[in-house]
């Protein structure tokens, strides 16, 4: 069987290295730099040091990643329908699994990431794969706990089976919607944590900041489901509390770093121009306040993160927002 993985940055490359114990991996990117890294070295220049088997064949052209059981998607939620879009050009099979590996909401429809691949391919399977869990460490195979969403039982199961590795532990659940509002507030809400490390405003403001985080997490799952649906083993699991607490923890977040910058006085356009990687929580802040006025409800830690990325409010107002 072979999995292809489509997207070559820090967590597609870590994915990639992690089920290479059982399986044939293609992995496509479209970075130069990235392929002749790989190929040359085996090893990516997203994620120096880690050795990538030789069970791991890297592609330019994703023409060549069509042929697979299952396709992974780890781009950039913003790039996501591009991508599906060349995949459909290429004839992807209607019962290629697709799961996704990517987390936001696209800013100019304002969908979650199956939304906008169900547009693309309404008849493949699609599954969600998320969790707290760093690219280097998985690149380290260290141990891990993610989420398999997925709306067929009897498929969410099979894929299980199927990417289940010794450092992996798999969960399952149902609940699509849930686990992609969590995975894609997060990094909006790292932000927001890293400004509060940066300011060295202490652990008692950052742990009530998370706490408030988690209900804002809530109030857009409750309208999304319509409030029939909330699944408390959704916002407990490992997919919203756990990778919560992981990403507004640690420095190895890019996002929490990105807001850590931020509130030790660096200028936002200067940070975003240094970095490496995509830091989805900025895009993600756009949409979620835009998603926030459509759906007329009130989310004031995303309100403020977006005013201050975009409308140039100071960080005085908007640390304000998150120690009230």
């Amino acid at each position: 069987m072979v999995i292809s993985i489509l997207g070559a940055g820090a967590w597609g490359t870590a994915i990639a290295i992690s089920l290479s114990n059982k399986q044939n991996i293609t992995l496509w990117t479209r970075n130069d730099t990235t392929f002749k890294s790989i190929s040359e070295k085996r090893e990516s220049d997203k994620l120096p040091g880690c050795f990538i088997s030789d069970n791991v064949s890297i592609k330019l052209a994703i023409e060549d990643a069509i042929d697979a059981s299952m396709v992974i998607l780890a781009v950039p939620t913003q790039s996501l329908r591009e991508v599906c879009q060349q995949l459909h050009n290429y004839n992807l099979k209607k019962d290629v699994a697709i799961i996704l590996a990517c987390k936001g909401i696209e800013k100019n429809t304002l969908k979650l990431p199956s939304e906008v691949v169900n547009e693309t391919f309404p008849s493949n399977p699609v599954a969600i794969f998320s969790g707290p869990s760093f690219a280097i460490e998985v690149a380290k195979k260290l141990p891990y706990t993610m989420v398999l969403a997925c709306q067929d039982d009897t498929l969410g199961l099979k894929l299980i089976s199927e990417l289940k590795q010794k450092d992996i532990t798999l969960n399952f659940s149902n609940d699509v919607i849930g686990v992609q509002i969590c995975a894609a507030l997060k990094n909006v809400f790292a932000i927001a944590c890293g400004i509060i490390l940066g300011k060295k405003l202490g652990f008692n403001a950052h742990a009530a900041l998370i706490t408030k985080c988690m209900n804002e997490i809530k109030t857009l799952y409750s309208v999304k489901v319509d409030n029939n649906n909330v699944n408390i083993d959704t916002l407990l699991g490992p997919s919203c509390l756990g990778d919560l607490v992981m990403t507004c923890t640690s420095l190895n977040s890019r996002n929490l770093s990105f807001g850590f910058k931020i509130g030790d006085g660096c200028d936002i356009k200067q940070v975003l121009l240094e970095g490496k990687s995509v830091i989805e929580g900025f895009s993600t802040a756009q949409s979620a306040f835009n998603l926030a006025e459509k759906l007329k409800i009130k989310m004031p830690i995303c309100e403020a993160v977006y005013k201050l990325l975009y409308e140039n409010a100071s960080i005085e107002d908007t640390i304000s927002v998150f120690t009230s």
